[in-house]
């Protein structure tokens, strides 16, 4: 399973551990990514989703059919997210900060 960002085509877009099948999807541990404004600027947060189903830590199973696109997670959300559900490991982002 690789960690992946889910976009439906109602333009809600979740965040976890994604495996593919023929016909369908299976994520783990899915969180909803939002956008909220502050007065600094756009500040990303996680909302658990569907967090109180059996579910959530086994693989909610979604149908392609729903799914606009799966893209690739930036770093920044890989070591958020990891944060919370995985080995808490921090990827090196390539573009250092100044």
């Amino acid at each position: 399973m690789k960690l992946k960002l889910v976009t439906f085509k109602t333009n809600h877009t979740v965040l976890g551990e994604v495996e593919r099948e023929k016909d369908h999807l299976t994520i783990k541990q899915p969180v909803q990514v939002i956008v909220q404004p502050t007065k600094d600027g756009p500040m990303m947060g996680f909302v658990p989703f569907l967090e109180f189903s059996e579910e959530f830590k086994k693989g909610i199973v979604l149908h392609y059919d729903d799914v606009l696109c799966i893209t690739n997670p930036v770093v920044e959300l890989q070591n958020q997210y990891n944060q919370y559900f995985g080995s808490g490991i921090q990827i090196a982002s390539a573009i250092p900060k100044i």
